[in-house]
């Protein structure tokens, strides 16, 4: 709903939520003192209440908790709002000892986080509600060029679109679509299928020309359009539209960071790594000393990775498989329940404990902490031959954690995790560096982004295009089904355009739910 992109919106929920900060603290001074709250507490309480608000607005922002335009479940916003109390409440007491001009007793803290955990979920579950009833579960049109990347992206759909789309046909373009002359797909209602669609997915490899028409006819008849972006048009955003004479043209920056930007993210990682390696201390020791005590050979694991302007260098790990894991094999990708990693690597994985030693090459400037991850030579010529664009994240420093690892997991394509590094790259700021330095605190206890390849899955897990895609077991009921049967086992006319005449193509055709 568009009402959720306005940013009055959100400074409408950001009040509140200041608000409710307020009175969850109030209501527990006085469940604390039975209505009767001392006087020096009162002042107390009035001297830290500034901070209550900053903190709220800060923590919140940095958490992505103002983000109402997504198709996020309640489940996920509950975990963003805990671990952000959690983390509120570690902040609140690190002011009060710096400070030490109020007093903040532990049980207004305790009773106060559980109120205003209710307060603020309750706020979104409303707002969930609202743009639930507004949109709902929508029936969706989606259009797939026929390639095997479509089968991932529309099991996809299925599982985690499923309380938002409600996929009633599936249609593939041709490749060539309109190059004969004859009329594009959307050119004409006779060549029209949409049914009682509300939304339109158009998937990656559609030709931009009948992208094109698609999207002119749904904005004529008020269907929201979903699409996969290429890469190209992860630069659009970002661009700066100027005027030659009467021509309107964009200018489009090459995709690196500028001296002033480079220079404070520099100093970001300089300071927090630096903090890091202190906290994370006993945790580098125990580390340090359990791998080599479960498991032959050295606790660091040291592999050359390329850096910025594919510039090697040598990054540490702590060693979470077996001792020369690869010896017979060659490069290969961890898969999910890999046989080489130890019970310790396991754990270590999980919680990415395994990439802390990377605090010490930060500090060395071959990397940074937010980046794109770095990778090995052996897979960046393999992507690079199938994703151009692949070079450009090179343009930047790798880093500890990044864009693509925190909206994506470890089995997540290669050119899925591209758009996020472009993104991250076109639209770099201070600012958001610092919350997806936040926000990696939600992927390191999800234990489901740190799973490995699945295995089976081959090329497609590691994102090469062109390659397999896994079938659902039941291919009836999975995506391979969608592209196969249509209601009961008939099946329908495809939507292929070929010279301007729909031709029957049962074998690559969707149907009705």
């Amino acid at each position: 709903m568009k009402l959720f992109r306005m940013g009055w919106l959100k400074l409408a929920v950001l009040l509140l939520d200041t608000g409710g900060m307020f009175v969850s603290y109030l209501l527990a001074y006085e469940l604390k003192f039975s209505g009767q709250i001392p006087e020096e507490e009162w002042a107390s309480f009035l001297q830290y209440v500034p901070w209550l608000g900053l903190l709220t607005a800060v923590i919140y922002y940095f958490f992505n908790l103002y983000d109402f335009a997504g198709r996020r479940k309640p489940a996920v916003l509950l975990y963003n709002l805990v671990l952000a109390h959690l983390v509120f409440m570690a902040a609140l007491i690190v002011v009060n000892y710096w400070l030490k001009s109020f007093s903040l007793p532990r049980s207004v803290v305790i009773t106060a986080f559980m109120a205003q955990v209710t307060f603020t979920f309750g706020l979104r579950l409303l707002l969930f509600g609202i743009q639930a009833k507004g949109s709902g579960r929508r029936k969706t049109l989606v259009i797939v060029s026929g390639r095997p990347a479509d089968l991932l992206m529309l099991e996809k759909l299925k599982q985690k679109g499923a309380p938002w789309l409600e996929i009633t046909q599936v249609l593939t373009a041709a490749e060539q679509a309109g190059d004969s002359g004859g009329p594009l797909p959307g050119r004409g209602a006779d060549h029209l299928h949409w049914g009682e669609a509300e939304v339109l997915m158009l998937g990656q490899g559609v030709p931009a020309d009948v992208r094109s028409e698609w999207i002119r006819e749904a904005g004529e008849r008020g269907v929201e359009v979903l699409l996969i972006p290429d890469f190209y048009e992860l630069y659009l955003a970002k661009a700066e539209a100027q005027q030659i004479d009467d021509l309107l043209v964009y200018s489009i920056m090459p995709p690196q960071l500028t001296l002033p930007e480079r220079f404070l993210k520099r100093a970001l990682d300089l300071v927090c790594s630096a903090l890091l390696l202190l906290l994370a201390c006993p945790l580098l020791l125990a580390a340090f000393l359990l791998v080599p005590a479960t498991s032959r050979g050295r606790a660091l694991y040291v592999q050359e990775r390329l850096g910025r302007l594919g510039r090697p260098f040598r990054l540490l790990k702590f060693r979470s498989m077996i001792d020369n894991a690869e010896q017979a094999t060659g490069p290969v990708l961890a898969g999910d329940g890999d046989s080489r990693i130890t019970a310790v690597g396991r754990f270590m994985r999980s919680t990415r404990i395994d990439e802390l030693p990377q605090l010490f090459n930060v500090l060395a400037g071959q990397m940074s902490l937010v980046g794109p991850r770095p990778e090995r030579a052996f897979f960046i010529d393999q992507f690079k031959k199938e994703l151009p664009y692949y070079t450009y994240r090179l343009m930047v420093k790798p880093g500890l954690t990044g864009l693509a690892q925190v909206m994506a997991g470890y089995t997540t394509s290669a050119a899925d995790k591209l758009r996020y590094d472009l993104m991250y790259i076109k639209n770099y700021s201070l600012l958001l560096d610092l919350k997806l330095l936040f926000q990696t605190l939600l992927v390191v206890l999800s234990r489901e982004q740190a799973r490995g390849v699945r295995s089976g899955a081959g090329k497609e897990a590691a994102g090469l295009p062109g390659a397999g895609v896994r079938p659902a077991e039941d291919p009836a009921s999975g995506a391979k089904g969608l592209l196969h049967r249509v209601s009961g086992s008939e099946p329908a006319p495809s939507l292929v355009q070929q010279g301007g005449l729909p031709v029957n193509a049962p074998e690559a055709v969707a149907g009705r739910k």
